[in-house]
Formats: structure tokens, C-alpha cells, sequence
């Protein structure tokens, strides 16, 4: 019997080890991520798109409240009185009533109207503002993802040009000790190589902050190992700046929500007006009740009435607070048609700032390949020529400065395009 308690326990202490050896794995596997994948996360996670998605579901809450002020109100009330103090003593009193009361706007001169007119542009707005936090999450996305993958690159040319200025130096070196360098010569490769180290560390910070900021994009715990699987892509975007601007005149989200919000200024106007004029209603009642102090069921102890009356409600006078609230919804009115119209300019100027900083990084990017081939291939001649004694230590220098600077010319021309693009879609999609 002790034989099997005491292999039921091992069994236990394995299986239990086990299973915690399989959870550590878990937790400490690297999460290997491509585009997609990252995409997929940010849409499940990401705080400031589920909060856009909330404020679309307050304003359609609020605009079905708005479009329920068109129908009636339906109240029902009951009771029993059970003290009772009246003169005559003879009078008869309800001990038991029950009411149903029915109130129906007729007309107010357009304030409900006007009320709902707000409220479903204010639904319009949170639409176009759930649908441009999809689109700052799509930027988000390739900003943060492709900016990580070029962050590393740089961080690797930075390495590079470490090792290869370390190479460099001791070269010089050696050539000093066999006469063939100055002893400046010396100082120069030392001081490139020291200055190339500062460089290396910011550009390897730069990498782990990226890796940082994407993690917090898809709401990935921030010491959670990640590796990303993509490559930055470059695709020409096939538009003209004509089309853009057409495209943009035909239907912006930007155009949209700066005239909806116009528009809401010009409905509160036109309410304040209204605030001028009476309010008509309807409201009809109807009583049951019971003059016995007991309490029957029979249809003979309870008696019914009705009534409908039509009324009529009209602020004629409050110190002139109507006055002032219509002059100041004009105002604003006037203000937010100016505030349109400068918006819209300002949106087309950005638009070309846009597709112009496009254009020059798509220049840079296409004329990259051969240029980084040739400055790769520049270099190794020099660095070769230069071991051989065939040119000077200036012009190795310069062989490599010219390589690191058309790699990260590149680089920053794709992050550039990539972001623009995107950019540029959100505005006119």
C-alpha cells in the first residue's frame, strides 16, 4: 500500500512539474508577429479604438432619445388614502384610485425638430470618429510596425559602421607601427571609431523604444519578448495629385465633420429662435377609483372618468435671457462658418504637403537600390585600397560615411512614404 501512495505522489510532483515547465515556456516564448497578426491585435486591444467605439454607441443612444420626444409620454399611478380630512363628513372620497395619463407634444414651433436635427449630427459626427479612429489605428499600425523594422535596420548599419570603424582603426594602427601612417592618421581612425559608439547606442535605445511604443500599440505586456516576421514593403500609390483632390472634394471624413459641426450651429441658432414662440400639447387622463374602504374586485364598487385638454405653454418674458442666448447661437453660427471654410483650405493645403513629401521620399527611395550597391561596393574597394596603401585614411572615411548616410537616407525615405501613404487614404477614403 506504500509502495502505490508513494507512486501516485511521484506521479503528481511529475505531472505537476511538468505542467508548470509548460507554462514557463509559454510565457517566456517569443511572440513572433507579422503585419497581419500585429493588425489583428491592435483591432482586439487597442484603448483609444474601443473608446470611439463607446462614444458611437452614446450618440446612437442619444439620438434615440431625441427621436422619442416625437412620441407621447404614457405615465400610470395608483394608490390607496389611508387618512382622509375633508369637510363637508358627508362628502364621498376615493379610497383606491388608479390613473393612466397620456402627454403628446402638438406642435413646438420646430424645437423638437431642431433637437433631433443636432442629435443626428452629432450621431453623424461619432460615426466619422469611429471610422477615423479605425483609420489613426491603421496608421498606428504601420507607423509603429514598419518603424520598428526600419529602427532595426538603422541599428544594424549603426553596428556596422561601428565594427568597420573598429576594423578601421586597428588597420591604422598596424600600419603606424610598420611606418606606413601618421600618427594623426592614428588620432583620426580613434576619434571616428569613438564617435561612431555614441551613434550605435542611440540608434540600438531608438530600436527598443519602437519596440516599446508597438508594444503598447496591440497591448502586449511591455516585457513580452517579440519578434517581427515582415519586411517594410514599398508600393507606389497609382494616383495623381488631381485625383486626390477630386477625391477629396467628392467625400472627406474631414470635409464631413467640419459640416456636420457646422450645420449643429446653425440648428441651435434657429432653436434659440424658436425658444420665442408657445409650445401645444395634448394630455388626456383617465381615473379609476373606489369609494368603499374595502377592497372589491367586483366591477360595481369602481367607477371610471376621463378627461382631455389641450395646452398651451408660453415664456413670454425672462429677462431677456432668450434674447441674448439667439444672439449668441449667431455668433457661433457665423464663427463656425468661418471656421469651415478656413479648415477646408487648410485640409487642401495639407494635402499637398502630403502627396508633394510622398513624391520626394518615392525619388529617394527608387534611386536607393543602386546607390546603396554602389556605396556598399565603394566601400570594400576602399576598404581593400586602403589596406594595400593605395589611398589615404580620408578617403576610407568618406567611402563609409557615404555608405552609412545612403542607407539611412533610404530608410527614412520609406518610413516617410509608408506613413504619408496611409495618411493620405485616411484623407481622402
Amino acid at each position: 500500500m506504500k509502495t502505490k501512495n508513494i507512486t501516485r505522489l511521484f506521479l503528481v510532483i511529475l505531472l505537476t512539474a511538468a505542467f508548470s515547465a509548460g507554462l514557463f515556456a509559454e510565457d517566456t516564448a517569443v511572440l513572433k508577429l507579422s503585419f497581419d497578426d500585429f493588425a489583428k491585435l491592435c483591432a482586439d486591444n487597442n484603448r483609444e479604438f474601443k473608446m470611439a467605439q463607446l462614444d458611437k454607441e452614446i450618440a446612437e443612444a442619444q439620438l434615440g432619445q431625441a427621436a422619442a420626444s416625437f412620441g407621447p409620454t404614457v405615465s400610470l399611478a395608483g394608490g390607496y388614502q389611508a387618512v382622509y380630512n375633508y369637510l363637508p363628513p358627508s362628502t364621498s372620497r376615493p379610497w383606491y384610485a388608479a390613473q393612466v395619463s397620456l402627454q403628446q407634444p402638438v406642435f413646438t414651433f420646430g424645437k423638437t425638430m431642431l433637437g433631433f436635427k443636432m442629435s443626428e449630427e452629432a450621431y453623424k459626427l461619432s460615426v466619422i470618429g469611429f471610422k477615423k479612429a479605425k483609420e489613426k489605428l491603421d496608421l498606428d499600425v504601420i507607423s509603429a510596425y514598419y518603424g520598428a523594422l526600419i529602427t532595426k535596420e538603422l541599428m544594424n548599419a549603426g553596428k556596422q559602421s561601428l565594427k568597420s570603424n573598429e576594423e578601421y582603426f586597428k588597420i591604422t594602427q598596424a600600419k603606424y607601427k610598420s611606418g606606413q601612417a601618421s600618427n594623426f592618421e592614428v588620432l583620426q581612425a580613434q576619434v571616428q571609431y569613438a564617435n561612431s559608439k555614441p551613434d550605435a547606442r542611440k540608434a540600438e535605445d531608438t530600436y527598443l523604444l519602437s519596440m516599446q511604443m508597438l508594444k503598447n500599440t496591440a497591448g502586449i505586456p511591455l516585457d513580452k519578448e517579440v519578434e517581427l516576421t515582415g519586411e517594410p514593403d514599398y508600393k507606389k500609390l497609382e494616383m495623381t495629385a488631381d485625383d486626390i483632390k477630386k477625391k477629396f472634394r467628392d467625400k472627406s471624413d474631414d470635409r464631413e465633420s467640419i459640416e456636420a459641426v457646422t450645420r449643429i450651429a446653425e440648428y441651435r441658432k434657429y432653436l434659440m429662435g424658436a425658444m420665442f414662440l408657445p409650445n401645444v400639447a395634448v394630455a388626456a387622463n383617465y381615473n379609476y377609483s373606489s369609494m368603499d374602504s374595502a377592497f372589491h374586485t367586483e366591477k360595481s364598487y369602481w367607477y371610471g372618468m376621463w378627461d382631455v385638454m389641450v395646452g398651451v405653454q408660453w415664456t413670454f418674458f425672462n429677462g431677456f435671457k432668450n434674447v441674448y442666448a439667439f444672439k449668441e447661437a449667431a455668433a457661433a453660427e457665423a464663427k463656425q462658418q468661418l471656421v469651415k471654410d478656413n479648415t477646408v483650405n487648410l485640409l487642401e493645403i495639407q494635402l499637398d504637403q502630403l502627396y508633394t513629401g510622398m513624391e520626394e521620399s518615392a525619388e529617394v527611395i527608387e534611386a536607393a537600390g543602386d546607390l546603396i550597391k554602389q556605396a556598399e561596393e565603394g566601400f570594400r574597394i576602399a576598404t581593400q585600397s586602403y589596406k594595400n596603401g593605395l589611398i589615404q585614411s580620408v578617403d576610407l572615411m568618406n567611402a563609409e560615411i557615404g555608405l552609412l548616410r545612403a542607407k539611412t537616407n533610404y530608410y527614412n525615405a520609406l518610413n516617410n512614404y509608408l506613413t504619408s501613404m496611409q495618411k493620405l487614404k485616411n484623407f481622402i477614403e
